[in-house]
């Protein structure tokens, strides 16, 4: 009855009429026609009652309006333009995306465009954006200023560029640093050394007011870490043992190495080995900071719009994981009014995405990824459970085309593939690309 053309309309009530007349002599059969023509009216004439079907969900602006979402059964409340679908426009609720989305696509253009429209999506609903880009594009300030632009937001957005030397820098944790560490598909041997260093270096960075990620680098030549093992270590031309220092300060020392030399030689050397690679990366990276800078958990609350492009596999690592400490360190729905996407890279573990995206769900943020048209197998096997949206480009003639993509949806009310182009936003008119 909803979809019925006017024809099938009057010929419906016709014939409740015609039956109404033919029946007069019975008792309340006419009454009851007329009863049941009047709750045909009700439920299916009358907006404020009847249910609408939309591509994805009914949109807002409609809502306000009484239109009602067949899949919500309450007023059209989706607020998120995703594209233009054949069918019509489509929209989703905030709550769909806090689900999960993954963009999947070989072009770095249509992975551009899509993180220009989830900032869109973000300033339209008043949210804060942290963008993580690839390590390769260019920086997208300029290109998100455009977006912004409209809603007069341009002026917010911060840029974080560990490619050179950001003021303030980034804020990081030890913490931090064994997640990433992890992340970086080392092996055990790494890990376990790494999270077995690190609390020696943060009581001795603290002790004698060091650097710790130039210690880090020191601790992992190969002479020095022997030492260390032993009990040795030298700070500004001091050698200092654990047998020889006072009693508090060599008590400390002493239960702070258990843990490192109680892993295997065979191990504990193997490990050192892979960690050296990305000891001196440590030691010169001025973007990051364990002491002080800007710290994303307050850029969430507040609502801000950051984009981070980061230098290298190691420095992509450590912003996604600081932004799952982020997310995970707020309480459920504090961050209700925050997106953050990331450009994944395979050169990770994957496990950092799954986590990624469960802080973020508990969270209540939008966490978004984005991967290459066909992931890396362990990428693949870490993210099969994770993201009800899943967005994927489209080619012709063997190249990807512009702003066009299929979106599959696995929400439980919401479940729908269709054909889509990108919403078109704001481009940029400047003619400098950002570097």
């Amino acid at each position: 009855m909803d979809d019925a053309p006017p024809k099938a309309v009057a010929l419906h009530f016709g014939i409740m009429a015609a039956l109404s007349f033919s029946a007069l002599a019975l008792p309340f059969v006419p009454e009851a026609i007329l009863a049941y023509a009047g709750y045909r009216y009700l439920r299916h004439f009358t907006y404020g009652w009847r249910t609408w079907r939309a591509p994805a969900r009914v949109p807002l602006h409609l809502g306000r309006l009484g239109y009602r979402d067949a899949t919500t059964r309450r007023r059209g409340d989706a607020s998120w333009p995703v594209g233009l679908a054949a069918t019509g426009q489509v929209w989703l609720r905030c709550e769909d995306l806090v689900q999960g989305v993954s963009f999947h696509s070989d072009g770095a253009d249509w992975q551009i465009e899509a993180a220009a429209n989830l900032v869109f999506g973000a300033c339209l609903n008043r949210m804060g954006a942290i963008v993580v880009q690839s390590a390769d594009a260019a920086m997208l300030t300029d290109r998100l200023a455009e977006v912004a632009r409209p809603f007069g937001r341009d002026g917010e957005i911060r840029a974080i560029d560990l490619k050179q030397a950001p003021r303030p820098p980034l804020l990081i944790t030890t913490t931090t640093l064994a997640a990433a560490i992890d992340d970086l598909r080392l092996g055990p041997e790494a890990s376990a050394v790494n999270r077995a260093l690190l609390p020696i270096i943060e009581m001795l960075a603290t002790r004698y007011r060091k650097s710790a990620l130039d210690l880090y680098q020191a601790f992992t030549d190969e002479i020095a870490f022997r030492r260390l093992v032993d009990g040795h270590y030298e700070i500004d031309c001091t050698t200092v043992s654990a047998d020889t220092a006072s009693s508090a300060d060599g008590a400390a020392f002493r239960a702070v190495l258990k843990p490192l030399k109680e892993i295997p030689e065979d191990r504990r050397e193997a490990g050192r080995e892979a960690l050296v690679a990305y000891a001196s990366e440590l030691a010169a990276l001025t973007g990051l900071s364990l002491t002080g800078g800007l710290d994303l958990r307050k850029t969430l609350s507040a609502g801000g719009l950051v984009c981070i492009r980061p230098s290298s596999p190691l420095t992509t690592a450590l912003v996604i994981a600081r932004c799952t400490e982020a997310l995970a360190s707020m309480a459920p729905g504090q961050a209700g009014r925050s997106l953050v996407h990331i450009v994944y890279p395979d050169a990770l573990s994957g496990v950092s995405a799954q986590r990624f995206r469960e802080a973020a769900a508990k969270a209540g943020a939008i966490g978004s990824l984005a991967h290459p048209a066909r992931p890396a197998n362990h990428i693949q096997m870490a993210i099969r459970k994770g993201g009800a949206l899943r967005i994927q480009s489209r080619k012709a003639k063997g190249r990807i085309v512009s702003r066009k993509g299929r979106i599959t949806s696995t929400i439980k009310d919401c479940p729908l593939t269709l054909d889509l182009g990108l919403p078109k936003v704001p481009e940029s008119n400047d003619s400098g690309d950002g570097r």
